[in-house]
């Protein structure tokens, strides 16, 4: 043990495969470092502590602070997420919210999504080659976010335009450009669900905004966090679902005897997709801040101070998982961190399993030739999410 590594995420090329990284990191130290000094957690057993202990709290606001977002449209949108929030006001939201993700919503959609999924690959698959990011994992999301809020199939690329905005907002450098398309995209997005509310009001169906309306005439939410809801679980559903697919496929691809051993069982795939999100999650990273001073994994944490979550070694940890570096769909279940822990454990995550799984079965099944031409995909760096820029694949 020498101290803790310093890790440069501002470094690009960092992004690209961390997890050498990560590995030297935990090799030193408990914890490494940011440049700027800010504790980086590494260890399952450590990621269970700062999600659980209540001397831990969501960094709320304090997360675009940090980017130099202080005010604008998409600073008062957040001010009214789950995100936010933890206690009384987190509870109050995230349960007017949770009966939406119940199994008997998410569970009739499985089919649908499947026949469209299979309607998909027939047309985009015919030219003999495809792209995975854009021409399959791109319009997943967006066609079951749809369906399940009973939304026009329509809305889907508008829906999709206002999102790429969104999407830039918690990207580390935030760039005046990346700021303007998030400000601008969380209006439109805000204005198209306002208009959705002014559709369900006098003729409510079983969907969240109907769920929505419901709560707020009992007086459980206002209106301006009615709205900000549902853009939360619109954006929520989409770009950490469209990431998981991608990556998904392109390990199951990279490693063509065990994508064979799963499309030999269909009932293979719920483990296999649990072993692409442990070794590709969604979303990479995230923070705590500490609420009091407080002393944990070899830290000492004055209050207001924030750690960095680095899910990505947290969910290859030697201590959780044997040989975590190696991909393997037979392994065993454990609890990963790629949807979180702890009560902001993520609300949709049935959803975005369901989302995968059938995104994945469908292609494993329809495409049982398919072989990557991209062999080593580029990784969008300084995102939440671990996008690929593109993967392309022969059919």
């Amino acid at each position: 043990m020498h101290g803790p590594m310093t890790i440069d995420f501002g470094d690009p090329e960092f992004w690209q495969d961390p997890y050498p990284t990560f590995a030297a990191a935990r090799a030193r130290s408990r914890t490494a470092r940011t440049p700027a000094g800010e504790p980086v957690v590494l260890a399952a057993d450590d990621f269970d502590t700062v999600h659980t202990d209540s001397a831990f709290v969501q960094p709320g606001l304090d997360a675009l602070d940090r980017l130099g977002l202080h005010d604008g449209p998409f600073y008062a949108w957040r001010a009214l997420t789950m995100a936010a929030h933890d206690g009384e006001v987190h509870d109050r939201l995230r349960a007017t919210v949770s009966r939406t993700f119940t199994p008997r919503r998410v569970d009739p959609i499985r089919a649908r999504l499947r026949a469209h999924a299979v309607a998909l690959l027939a047309t985009v698959g015919s030219a003999g080659s495809l792209d995975v990011v854009t021409d399959y994992a791109h319009d997943l999301p967006l066609w079951l976010i749809c369906e399940f809020l009973g939304l026009p199939q329509s809305a889907r690329e508008e829906i999709g335009a206002f999102l790429a905005g969104t999407e830039e907002a918690f990207a580390d450098p935030l760039t005046d450009d990346a700021r303007r398309h998030a400000e601008d995209g969380i209006v439109a997005l805000s204005h198209f669900v306002e208009s959705l509310v002014a559709d369900r009001e006098p003729a409510p169906t079983e969907d969240l905004v109907s769920d929505l309306l419901a709560a707020e005439a009992a007086g459980r939410l206002d209106r301006a966090e009615l709205v900000a809801l549902a853009v939360n679980v619109i954006g929520g559903a989409v770009g950490s679902s469209r990431a998981a697919i991608a990556n998904s496929i392109g390990t199951l691809l990279a490693h063509p005897d065990q994508a064979d051993w799963v499309r030999a069982d269909p009932s293979r795939v719920p483990a296999a997709v649990e072993e692409c999100l442990r070794f590709h999650p969604p979303f990479r990273t995230g923070r705590k801040k500490a609420a009091v001073d407080v002393d944990r994994f070899g830290v000492e944490l004055r209050a207001g101070s924030t750690v960095l979550l680095a899910r990505q070694a947290a969910n290859r940890d030697p201590t959780r998982w044997r040989d975590p570096d190696r991909f393997d769909v037979r392994r065993p279940v454990e609890r990963h961190y790629s949807f979180g822990y702890g009560p902001h454990f993520c609300l949709g995550q049935a959803l975005a399993r369901v989302d995968v799984q059938e995104s994945v079965w469908v292609f494993l099944n329809e495409l049982p030739r398919a072989e990557l031409l991209t062999t080593a995909p580029r990784r969008v760096p300084f995102t939440a999410d671990e996008q690929i820029e593109s993967l392309l694949v022969s059919v």
